[in-house]
């Protein structure tokens, strides 16, 4: 899809019109709102001009007719107002999104989010005591509300006046936006001579040697600053005039001067003679291609904006691409997304006129996506570059976003730049992305403040404390190279061991197998002369090994549990693991997962001190006998549970217990001054040994003592299971129970469950793991392309809709009534097809069965002559209908129906116990709805 943004024309005329065109005050940039909470929210609706939108594009040549200018809202000297009471609506809507979703900072309060500075307290002061409460007071002085009450306000006025004067100035910039002026400083500056060098000292001498209009006003140099921050972060890196160098200072490092010199060298090509003519015709390098990973706002910038980027570079050409799920959000208006079609496999939307050597596109998924299918393929470290604006790689709720992108971008090899809005937000994502592709990156710029930052301030709407500014930090990264070093070909000593070739010394290289294969293992041989082989320009990394595969997983269990069979590593086809271990379970794929869980807790917490006592393996092999009586005696226990009453009747009964006590004591009657304890009460209601007492935060003896109950309750439950699924001879054994004991109790059900397992933020991630095999196994990509395919006019369409109502006539009604009589005959015959099936399904009770006793079993036993004495009969517990399982009060008490809708409670009792105990006793046991 090409969308056409100027015409053909002359450098000069387009000079001429850059200078005559208001460009920027006719193009609105609309707001994003973000999907999660991993970065600040990005909304240029705070940060836009206020401008009309009626009035349109313009990039040629030929401007459209002015409408006469609508007299300001705000006089410059009148910008200062409370966001509640402010003119603005836009801004009064503002006020209320903080009132609903920021919490007081007062130390009162427990905090309600993450810390979002360095120097943020990490544990709870003891003094927070207080529930968050959302923010509801606005300070007089910047008009922002940032605590609950006055009161707070002015206890703490002392921390708050280190921002104070900072909100303040975000919000007159706020209402200067809205006021409704006229915008000298957004009409920038066309192409110029090349001759003319450009200083990237600051922002100042920037826009002077570029030959802006003078801006003399702080405040209009923070509204410049806050859109052109994103062009020139990228210009600014990889301009030959950078303020980043290898000097000292300079940030700036070995590899990444190698980086980006091939960048450079093909954005500031040297001259070639080449003319209009056709004797000068020479060929060209093809543009470098920019990729912008996780696009939000910075994809609905004004494109003469982006334009300012190809200014800097006369003779070199850019293909931006815009790619993430947001990367067209609230843009459907302007930019329906096109169908999916063999030759625009994404739907990008292609805007090649932006400028004659820039082209934009934008394509609305992932890169990973992208990657795999080889869209993009190949890549060059002299035409390719990555960019990701304030990704929040380390940021807990969008790091799993990022782990599958970035290990693809290292290998691509190509600079990757990453902004950030506080140094604490790039201190994180340095910090995660050490942890996750530790050494197989190299730093191409030292993380710190950027040149070409925002001048002005942004406020986070989820915590007014939070203040930071657009790309204020800047670092870069790319994939490690490897480099082999040619052999040596000077004379062996006397011996005849011919000299091992090695890997060359750079940073950027390290060791890799096949490296030490192929130099360390030639064979002793005479004197020989070796021809320098050149290495390639780039040497492929080695591609890393799927610790998750079933390889892997086999060769883990082998070194843990079969050491003692590890002399059969050198046959062709080594015994399976089916034939070493005994089986846990009746399926050997399960056995092979639950054998990995078992080799890495043996190898961590049993082997780490039993190997230094002995190297006998027997004691594991004896441990693993023990693990896998348990499990299969467990098995065999798990295939006589019923499961339909344990997950319907018993464990709701649980729930509907807990969620009344957990009401009752959220709900208590106490009113100051009596205070009664939330969790006093519900463990009054609900005891449990192992939870007594309740700990009190900053009362160390009753945490320490909740512990020391639990882990004795942990031991006592595991030394009861173990009294049913072990032998008799092993429960004799009181070594051998008390280490399996601790294994069960302490390493698998305190550490792992009670301690990881239990965590929320581990309990989401497991949940996003499963949906995310879910989607892959159902083939979700197929169905989001389908998705994505609708066509425009249905979904995207920018007409306006029809707003005159349906014409009703007998024709109409004829039909509709037709439509709903074949629903009803349908419905029915579905109905009395069920209940005449359900007579033919077996029964629900398990059969009962007698056999003939003895009678002089009973003979010294007292038992009276009783016709049936001689029968022993056998059946399973008696079982409760379907209707009457503890499921139903469940849902009732959970959706709160009682307070609610009595009356519907009433009356679905009064169904339920009619079809119970009424005629026919349809839901009753065996009955026909009960089966």
């Amino acid at each position: 899809m090409a969308r056409s943004f100027s015409r053909n024309i002359s450098s000069s005329s387009l000079r001429q019109n850059s200078r005559s065109e208001p460009t920027v005050r006719s193009k609105s940039l609309r707001p994003t709102q973000p999907v999660h909470p991993s970065t600040r929210p990005i909304s240029f609706s705070s940060e836009q001009a206020k401008v009309s939108e009626e009035n349109p594009v313009s990039f040629g040549a030929t401007a459209p007719a002015k409408e006469p200018p609508k007299p300001p809202v705000l006089r410059p000297d009148d910008l200062f107002h409370s966001y509640t009471t402010s003119p603005i609506p836009e801004i009064r809507r503002r006020a209320a999104f903080i009132r609903q979703h920021a919490y007081c900072p007062h130390p009162d309060h427990r905090p309600a989010r993450m810390p979002t500075t360095s120097n943020a307290p990490q544990s709870v002061p003891s003094s927070a005591n207080k529930a968050p409460v959302h923010v509801d007071f606005e300070c007089p002085d910047c008009g922002i509300p940032v605590y609950c009450s006055e009161k707070h306000w002015a206890e703490d006025y002392e921390a708050h006046l280190k921002i104070c004067d900072t909100l303040r100035q975000i919000n007159e910039d706020d209402h200067d936006l809205r006021s409704g002026r006229f915008f000298p400083e957004f009409e920038y500056a066309g192409p110029q001579i090349e001759e003319a060098v450009v200083n990237m000292t600051n922002w100042d001498t920037y826009l002077y040697t570029r030959q802006f209009e003078a801006i003399n006003d702080d405040r209009n140099m923070r509204q410049v600053t806050r859109l052109l921050t994103y062009p020139l972060t990228i210009g600014s890196i990889l301009h030959e005039l950078s303020p980043y160098h290898i000097r000292k200072g300079g940030r700036l490092t070995h590899e990444g001067l190698k980086s980006l010199s091939a960048l450079r060298y093909t954005l500031h090509p040297p001259r070639t003679g080449g003319g209009t003519d056709v004797k000068g015709l020479r060929p060209g390098a093809p543009p470098v291609r920019i990729f912008i990973l996780g696009a939000r706002a910075e994809s609905s910038l004004p494109r003469n904006v982006w334009v300012q980027l190809a200014h800097l570079f006369p003779r070199g050409k850019f293909h931006l691409i815009f790619i993430g799920p947001e990367s067209m959000a609230n843009r459907d208006d302007e930019f329906p997304l096109p169908p999916r079609t063999p030759s625009n496999p994404f739907g990008a939307i292609v805007e090649d006129r932006v400028w004659p050597t820039m082209k934009i596109s934008t394509i609305v998924d992932y890169y990973h996506t992208l990657h795999k299918t080889g869209q993009f393929y190949p890549y060059d470290p002299y035409f390719d570059c990555f960019v990701m604006f304030h990704p929040g790689l380390g940021h807990p709720a969008s790091s799993h976003e990022w782990s599958e992108t970035v290990p693809l971008l290292l290998e691509t090899k190509a600079p990757i730049l990453v902004t950030g809005y506080t140094q604490y937000d790039m201190e994180r994502d340095i910090k995660w992305v050490n942890k996750t592709c530790s050494g197989e990156f190299d730093i191409l710029m030292e993380p710190g403040e950027n040149t070409f930052r925002s001048l002005r301030w942004d406020l986070n709407d989820l915590d007014p404390q939070d203040v930071s500014c657009g790309n204020w930090g800047v670092w870069a990264f790319r994939g490690k190279r490897y480099a082999m070093a040619a052999a040596s070909s000077a004379v062996p000593p006397i011996g005849g061991q011919v000299p091992t070739a090695g890997l060359k010394a750079p940073p950027t290289s390290s060791t890799t197998p096949e490296s030490v294969t192929s130099t360390a293992s030639g064979p002793s041989g005479p004197p020989r002369v070796t021809s320098p082989v050149q290495p390639p320009r780039r040497a492929t990394r080695p591609v890393s090994s799927d610790f998750l595969s079933d390889k892997a997983t086999a060769a883990l269990i082998r070194r843990t549990l079969c050491a003692q069979h590890l002399a059969d590593r050198g046959k062709s086809t080594p015994a399976p693991i089916e034939a070493l271990l005994p089986p846990l379970t009746s399926r050997n794929d399960v056995d092979s997962q639950l054998y990995a869980l078992i080799s890495i807790i043996i190898r961590e917490f049993v082997q780490n001190w039993y190997a230094k006592i002995t190297p006998d393996e027997t004691f594991v092999a004896e441990i693993v006998q023990i693990i896998a009586h348990c499990t299969r005696a467990l098995e065999q226990r798990l295939r006589k549970v019923d499961l339909e009453s344990l997950l319907l009747d018993e464990l709701p009964e649980l729930f509907d217990a807990h969620i009344r006590a957990y009401r009752i004591a959220k709900n208590s009657p106490a009113r100051p001054p009596v205070e009664a304890s939330t969790r006093e009460i519900y463990h009054s209601l609900n005891p449990l040994p192992a939870l007594y007492p309740v700990p009190t935060p900053g009362d160390e003896r009753s945490i320490q003592a909740q512990e020391d109950h639990e882990s004795i309750y942990r031991q006592l439950l595991v030394q009861g299971v173990l009294a049913l699924l072990l032998p008799t001879e092993d429960l004799e054994n009181g070594c051998l129970t008390a280490l399996v004991g601790q294994l069960f109790s302490e390493l698998i059900i305190g550490n792992l469950v009670a301690k990881k397992l239990s965590e929320p933020w581990l309990i989401w991630e497991i949940l996003i793991l499963l949906t995310r095999q879910i989607r892959t196994r159902m083939g979700s990509g197929s169905d989001f392309a389908e998705v994505r395919a609708v066509p425009n006019e249905s979904v995207y369409s920018a007409a306006p809709r029809s707003t005159s109502k349906r014409s009703w006539s007998i024709h109409h009604a004829f039909w509709t009534v037709v439509q709903w009589g074949f629903l009803l005959l349908s419905l029915a015959r579905v109905i009395i097809g069920t209940v005449l099936l359900s007579r033919t399904l077996p029964p629900r009770s398990s059969p009962v069965f007698t056999r003939p006793v003895d009678s002089s079993t009973y003979k010294d036993e007292g038992t009276p002559n009783h016709p049936w004495a001689k029968y022993e009969t056998r059946s399973s517990p008696v079982k409760a209908p379907i209707v009457d399982f503890s499921i139903w009060p469940c849902l009732g008490n959970l959706l709160e129906m009682d307070a609610r809708m009595p009356w519907l409670g009433g009356a679905l009792s009064m169904i339920q116990w009619g079809a119970m105990r009424g005629p026919g006793e349809l839901a009753g046991f065996d009955g026909t709805i009960d089966r």
